[in-house]
């Protein structure tokens, strides 16, 4: 049996990436694909920008596009359709992970994009991206020997795939759970932000803030959340601070998710779907969150894989559904069992995508090959 040939090619590796690269690789342990990894030169003119992945698949030149949004990478004054346009030139499809039919539909090469799914950082032993590429800045390549280390904090192993997979479960007193991190609203240096971004950073802060201090009050010991011990949550909402910094260490916060029954999300940077919202799906959780704002392949919906709510409030209204029936709850969890080992799994998310990408290409080849001839 002729197995599917892919190419993948390494710029720069961020942790975004992790989660299709180690896709691939399972892929290929499993017999469906001969792999080819290809690692970018410093410099090399074909690198992609940030968070991006090119792919060949059977021939089909394939983009991934892990970023929060639309907007997150461009400079000031320059547009989004401009951007992803000239990218779109090169590639016969894009997986995007934020994918907004609106916003596609502004672009020139809008038949092009499709839906990649949710993302998060996980990976599996052996993956190529732990090791530093030539592209990689010099401080994350420093990071990625850090995290070869079994006994650092940020160790590799502590992402493995199986670390994340629970199975649903029926809880007498179903416990919840919302851990989260706040940001400053000046960024990482001056000038980082426009004003609109700062101000998407302070909605952030205090609807994640006003949900913590309303499920406190709300279900009391049954509910466990706060945010994470940095400077700027210690000066603006340090009432909200996780005392135990035990807790926010991944292993214990995986834990503590699947010790929990009901899961809460909110909105991320550039109205992104952040990562927690991945791994509740991965540990089989009934999620409430507040409203997406991009769509994911597959029949993932509202009221079937998670209850979206629009205020603080609404989201205690959400819990209370989610918490009184458990029938309702359980046949969540099971339905998110069931999406996550169809479209969120690294070998599934990626495998869907090459799917999509071999349909593509079976009525379009001739057309594009004229494109890119």
């Amino acid at each position: 049996m002729s197995k599917i040939l892919c190419v993948i090619r390494l710029g720069e590796v961020p942790l975004h990436l992790y989660h299709i690269i180690s896709g691939f690789i399972l892929l290929e342990r499993q017999g469906i694909i001969d792999l080819k990894v290809e690692r970018l030169g410093k410099g090399h003119p074909e690198r992609l920008p940030y968070n991006m992945i090119e792919a060949r698949v059977n021939g089909i030149q394939v983009l991934y596009d892990l970023n929060d949004g639309y907007d997150n990478l461009l400079r000031e004054g320059q547009d989004f359709v401009d951007f992803l346009d000239s990218l779109l030139n090169k590639f016969h499809i894009c997986f995007k992970r934020s994918f907004s039919p609106h916003q596609n539909s502004k672009l020139k090469h809008a038949s092009k994009m499709l839906p990649l799914g949710l993302n998060y950082m996980v990976t599996v032993p052996g993956n190529t991206a732990h090791f530093p590429t030539p592209e990689d800045p010099k401080k994350e390549k420093i990071k990625k020997i850090i995290r070869m280390i079994p006994f650092s904090e940020y160790y590799n192993g502590r992402y493995y795939m199986n670390f994340f997979e629970g199975i649903p479960s029926l809880e007498k007193d179903p416990k919840i759970l919302f851990m989260a991190r706040l940001w400053d609203v000046e960024g990482d240096y001056a000038g980082q932000l426009s004003s609109s971004k700062k101000e998407e950073r302070r909605y952030i802060n205090e609807f994640r803030a006003s949900c913590i201090r309303l499920c406190k009050k709300e279900f009391g010991p049954s509910f466990y959340g706060g945010v994470n011990s940095t400077g700027y949550a210690s000066k603006y909402y340090a009432d909200l601070i996780i005392d135990d910094k035990k807790v926010t260490k991944r292993n214990h916060y995986i834990e503590r998710v699947k010790k929990s029954s009901i899961c809460i999300a909110t909105m991320g940077l550039h109205e992104s779907i952040g990562w927690k919202f991945a791994e509740y799906v991965a540990a089989s959780k009934a999620i409430a969150t507040e409203e997406l704002h991009y769509d994911v392949p597959g029949d993932f919906r509202e009221g079937q894989n998670y209850l979206a709510f629009r205020t603080p409030s609404d989201c205690i209204d959400k819990i209370y559904r989610l918490k009184q029936d458990n029938e309702f709850r359980y046949k969540m969890m099971v339905n998110n069992y069931n999406y996550y080992h169809n479209f969120v799994r690294p070998d599934r998310i990626v495998f869907q995508s090459i799917l999509a990408a071999l349909q593509y290409g079976d009525y379009k080849s001739v057309q594009l090959e004229r494109e890119l001839s």
